[in-house]
């Protein structure tokens, strides 16, 4: 027994392998980066939510009252939300908005794919860049000369009014010009999903056999899945938070939320003005979060039951 404890005392101390010593200077150095990161966003992250929940505040303030006046403190009403949930024309209007919004981000992802899909296949780089020029170039002209442009298009005398005539002032013609103007940011969330496409998976789909059309469904959807659902969520948005275009193509017969909320505050309906951008927020968020859960159900359904890669067959 005592030898034994004398020979267990003596044996040398294994020295741990090298590569762990390896792991664990990268793990500080990727906290310590990590640290450096939260420290650079955390100033402009708390300055836009300092923003956005001192409008939110201020909005809700402004709901809950009935008198038009700039206070920022006023007797506390539920007269202006009782008047507006019981208001048959808001609830159209808001179906409009949210149906052109639909509309216009369905519309705008299946022209966005394939545009998307050409722009990455391009090989020459000087066809490429002026390609993407001709693409990205009208976020540079402002959203209001892009409307009248649309209107003299569709206009009486313009080139578009025969083939589709009566458009202009109606609710097609809103649509068709909203999917121009938001038509360049849904095409950004598609290239970014398009390039991080793993290496040679189509070749090899076709090598196997599969054909254009099941390597589109089985293969390219599912992992740009997440790319589509980023598109349909931001053109979603600035869809039903546009006012030019519905205002000037519309004709006032297409009546969106925004152009109601803007027509309130000129007539000093600060209250019910503030209710419906509350109303109109909060729809928004429903509807993105709703898009955000039947992206994490698709990429789920298209993961292997272990290890977490995804399954994509042929």
């Amino acid at each position: 027994m005592t030898g034994t404890r004398e020979e267990t005392r003596s044996t040398p101390a294994v020295p741990p392998p090298a590569h762990e010593g390896r792991r664990t200077a990268t793990d500080r150095h990727r906290s310590k980066d990590a640290r450096l990161a939260y420290a650079l966003v955390t100033p402009g992250v708390l300055y836009l939510l300092l923003v956005f929940c001192s409008i939110i505040l201020l909005l809700l303030s402004y709901s809950f009252r009935t008198e038009r006046t700039s206070r920022l403190f006023a007797p506390f009403d539920l007269g202006t939300w009782t008047r507006l949930l019981d208001d048959p024309y808001t609830a159209d209007v808001l179906w409009t908005t949210l149906r052109v919004g639909a509309t216009v981000a369905v519309l705008a992802v299946l022209i966005a794919y394939p545009i998307a899909w050409c722009l990455l296949r391009v090989r020459r780089w000087w066809l490429s860049g002026l390609l993407m020029f001709a693409v990205f170039s009208p976020i540079l002209i402002s959203v209001v000369v892009r409307s009248y442009g649309w209107m003299l298009l569709l206009a009486p005398h313009g080139l578009l009014h025969g083939p589709l005539g009566g458009w202009l002032y109606h609710e097609p013609g809103v649509i068709l010009a909203l999917v121009h103007v938001e038509l360049p940011f849904a095409i950004v969330p598609l290239l970014g999903s398009l390039r991080s496409l793993p290496e040679g998976v189509l070749e090899a789909a076709a090598d196997l056999g599969a054909s254009p059309w099941r390597r589109l469904r089985s293969i390219l959807l599912p992992l740009t899945m997440p790319g589509v659902i980023a598109s349909l969520q931001l053109v979603f948005a600035l869809t039903v938070s546009a006012f030019a275009t519905p205002s000037l193509l519309g004709g006032g017969r297409v009546a969106v939320l925004a152009q109601s909320v803007y027509q309130n505050i000129q007539q000093l309906q600060w209250p019910l003005a503030a209710a419906q951008a509350l109303v109109l927020l909060g729809v928004a968020l429903v509807v993105l979060a709703t898009f955000n859960r039947l992206g994490r159900l698709a990429d789920v359904r298209h993961r292997a039951p272990a290890g977490g890669r995804r399954e994509v067959g042929v």
